[in-house]
């Protein structure tokens, strides 16, 4: 039989961990990919210790960069046959404005764009398996979100709050348009809540983020909890043709914004394509 390969962004710390684990000792060939090297060393020996028989591997990226986005998807492509399961599970909490080397606001970019980015980029390769699933990790917030072309990268006005649960509604924004342009195919393409996880990332969030967090430890789960969901749709035959969906604890839940329309999907991304194709020609004229 073929071992299913997913490959993960953010599997070296909180849910994305868990799930790599779980994943791993159903056998599925875990590809982190991920920045810190020390950790996904880590994530590996647990995973060898466990007795998973499937392979786990490292391809370093960092979702600040595009550049390195463009290298991972080549990377994946050397490497493997084909792709089974995406899950862009990574995301940050930032208290200020930071910009990335490719000019876009950073919360923007690592929770949206660079997803986005490698999700595309790496399109033909889930094609390629019998039924590829991308899972897209976004949170309850993206309620409090807005969608607002002339401040998408908090250009007027940046909150902690604001800008992050913005950032999570064009992850659901981005699911819902890429499972419709995905009609058709082998691929399925369901956006993840993993519930309120206690996590490092959860406990250390700046600002407003900070104070909600520590309201709701009392109503918070495990990471091995929080996982459960993605875990449940990259390997479940019941999900196999399931596709633009929002799930909370592993069942399908009625997602509402007001902001999440079929125009606004396609407006979105129609403008992060632009954005990519911007982005590359500076890189492009920069390198000449």
């Amino acid at each position: 039989m073929r071992r299913p390969i997913c490959l993960i962004t953010g599997g070296t710390e909180g849910v994305g961990r868990a799930t790599a684990v779980e994943l791993a000792k159903r056998g599925f060939t875990i590809v982190l990919a991920a920045r810190d090297a020390a950790k996904a060393e880590a994530v590996k020996r647990e995973i060898v210790r466990l007795g998973a028989s499937a392979g786990v591997d490292h391809i370093p990226v960092d979702l600040t960069s595009l550049r390195q986005i463009r290298a991972l998807a080549e990377d994946f492509k050397q490497r493997y046959p084909r792709l089974d399961v995406l899950i862009n599970n990574a995301g940050v909490f930032l208290r200020k404005r930071t910009e990335t080397e490719d000019g876009f606001e950073t919360t923007y970019q690592v929770n949206y764009l660079s997803h986005f980015l490698l999700t595309n980029l790496l399109r033909d390769e889930l094609e390629k398996s019998e039924q590829g699933r991308v899972i897209n990790l976004t949170s309850s917030v993206y309620a409090v979100g807005k969608f607002d072309p002339a401040n998408l990268q908090s250009e007027k006005k940046f909150s902690v709050l604001g800008t992050y649960s913005s950032s999570k509604l064009l992850m659901l924004m981005f699911t819902r348009e890429l499972a419709r342009r995905l009609a058709g195919t082998r691929v399925t393409a369901n956006a993840v809540h993993p519930g309120i996880v206690r996590t490092r990332m959860m406990l250390r969030a700046p600002g407003a983020l900070r104070f909600i967090s520590y309201l709701s430890l009392p109503f918070s789960i495990s990471t091995e909890s929080g996982a459960r969901t993605s875990i449940y749709l990259a390997s479940s035959p019941e999900v196999a043709t399931v596709s633009g969906q929002y799930f909370t604890r592993a069942k399908g839940t009625e997602a509402i914004s007001a902001f999440d329309t079929v125009e606004n999907r396609v407006r979105l991304w129609d403008l992060s394509v632009e954005s990519l194709k911007m982005s590359a020609a500076r890189a492009a004229q920069q390198a000449g």
